[in-house]
C-alpha cells in the first residue's frame, strides 16, 4: 500500500510541475492588465493574493486583493516573496525570479535584460515582457519586436541570453514556411 502511494503522489508531482507553465499563464489573465503598468521598480509587488506570487503588480492596485489567512510554508524559487522580487522592465511589473531552480545559480531576469541591452538584440529590436528560462541550455529568452529593416518573413526573433558565458544573440527562430 505504501508503494502504491508513493507512486500516486510521484505522479501528482509530476502533473503539477507540467502544469506549471499554464498556472502563469491562467493567473496572469486573471489580472487586468493596467495593474501592471509601472513607472520605477517603486511601484511594483508581489500579487497580494497569492502565498507564492508568481506576478508582480503596481502596488496601488493592492487593496484589489484580499491576502491570505494562511499559507503553506513551502518555499519557491520562483515566487515573488518581497517587493525587491518585483522590478519595473518597460513600464511593466515582472518577477525577476521566473526562472530560477534549484540547480540553477542562475541569472536572474533582470541580470539577463542588462546583457541583452547592450547587444544586437536591442540594436535591432526591442525586448518584449515575454520571456523564459531555459534550464537545460542555462539560457535566458526573451522575445524580440524587431524594427522593420530587420523583419525577416515567417521569423519569429528571440534575444537569447547566455547564463555561463554572459552573452546575447539573436535566434531569429525561422519556419521557412510559406503560407
Amino acid at each position: 500500500m505504501k508503494k502504491i502511494m508513493l507512486i500516486i503522489a510521484i505522479i501528482g508531482l509530476f502533473l503539477v510541475s507540467g502544469c506549471q507553465n499554464n498556472i502563469k499563464r491562467i493567473y496572469r489573465d486573471s489580472v487586468p492588465e493596467e495593474q501592471f503598468e509601472c513607472n520605477s521598480d517603486n511601484d511594483c509587488i508581489p500579487l497580494p493574493s497569492d502565498c507564492h506570487p508568481i506576478l508582480c503588480i503596481n502596488k496601488e492596485y493592492e487593496s484589489d486583493y484580499e491576502k491570505p489567512k494562511v499559507c503553506t510554508e513551502i518555499f519557491a524559487l520562483e515566487a515573488a516573496y518581497n517587493q525587491e522580487d518585483c522590478i519595473c522592465v518597460e513600464n511593466k511589473c515582472v518577477n525577476k525570479n521566473l526562472g530560477r531552480s534549484p540547480e540553477s545559480h542562475g541569472m536572474t531576469l533582470e541580470e539577463a535584460r542588462m546583457i541583452a541591452e547592450d547587444s544586437e538584440c536591442t540594436e535591432k529590436g526591442a525586448l518584449t515582457e515575454n520571456s523564459f528560462y531555459n534550464e537545460n541550455t542555462k539560457t535566458w529568452w526573451i522575445d524580440l519586436d524587431m524594427k522593420e529593416e530587420f523583419e525577416k518573413e515567417y521569423c519569429n526573433p528571440a534575444c537569447v541570453i547566455n547564463e555561463e558565458i554572459k552573452t546575447a544573440e539573436i535566434n531569429w527562430r525561422c519556419t521557412g514556411a510559406k503560407i
